[in-house]
């Protein structure tokens, strides 16, 4: 397979990164990774993807803000959904797409349901992998959460990054936190995901401020009011060693999308796409050609 083309926008003055494959035409299919992960993760699942079909399918895979070749915010800002979104909302605008298919991993898989259930008539298909949102909280958790973010963001400054002496080191540290992953794709994940500091240690990419916690907090009430406005099928993929499928909020999240199908993933757990990505690249293709 082809390496992916590289390219970026600018996003109200800060620079989006994202990834092409195959040539422009039709809908793409847009991949959106999760939290603390970076576009390059998708690349085995892409290679297996594109084995599928006689023409490489068009395939977009951005760098969220603050991960990967992505910007950082800055002095004085955060991440909030709503900032993730209207990011591939210009993303969308710029790939000159009038609809597509949207695909998101955990945060990526929140970023799009949001997204869909904003602007339904876009998306020809969703696909939600381990992607069904947070855990919903309760009004009365919103003033100790804000307290707790201030606290954190306080601390941040205080607090230094990770820092390893080799990737080798680094992908390590990945396979003990996800015994499934293999030694090569982690380190594929480390080269792509760490950068060399001043002192020549390794660190990881995105900005340390996604470690404190978000001060909004996420209710399932309003979620669900997304999910309801969804029109288009939407393909839901759970890995078959993950606990996502026993949350108590899962029920009823699933019962608020329409037109929905679930599937689940052998050998994989939370991470289907590093841990079984030629099953995971079955069952999408399978979907897509339906």
């Amino acid at each position: 397979m082809k390496e992916p083309r590289d390219h970026s926008i600018n996003v109200r003055g800060l620079k989006i990164h994202y990834l092409e494959w195959g040539e422009r035409g039709g809908e793409p299919l847009i991949l959106i990774h999760g939290f603390l992960d970076h576009a390059r993760s998708w690349e085995p699942f892409v290679a297996s993807m594109q084995k599928k079909f006689r023409k490489p399918m068009w395939i977009v895979a951005p760098d969220c803000r603050g991960h990967g070749e992505s910007g950082w915010v800055g002095a004085g800002g955060y991440y909030h959904f709503p900032d993730y979104l209207f990011d591939l909302d210009s993303l969308i605008h710029n790939l000159g797409a009038s609809y597509v298919t949207l695909m998101g991993h955990s945060m990526g898989g929140t970023i799009s349901f949001l997204y869909t259930g904003t602007f339904p008539k876009r998306v020809r298909r969703l696909i939600l992998v381990e992607g069904m949102g947070p855990l919903g909280l309760n009004f009365s958790d919103a003033p100790p959460r804000m307290e707790k973010w201030i606290s954190e963001v306080k601390a941040l400054g205080r607090k230094r990054p990770a820092e390893y002496s080799t990737l080798e080191e680094a992908a390590q540290r990945l396979q003990r936190k996800n015994p499934r992953l293999k030694l090569d794709l982690a380190l594929h994940l480390a080269r792509w995901g760490m950068k060399q500091a001043d002192n020549g240690k390794w660190v990881w990419k995105f900005d340390p401020l996604h470690r404190t916690t978000a001060p909004q907090p996420f209710y399932s009430e309003q979620a669900l009011e997304f999910f309801r406005r969804i029109e288009c099928p939407v393909l839901l993929i759970q890995g078959k060693e993950s606990h996502q499928a026993l949350r108590p909020d899962m029920q009823e999240r699933l019962k608020a999308i329409a037109h929905r199908t679930l599937v689940e993933i052998k050998d994989a757990g939370h991470l289907v796409h590093h841990d079984n990505p030629d099953g995971l690249a079955d069952v999408v293709a399978e979907s897509l050609r339906e």
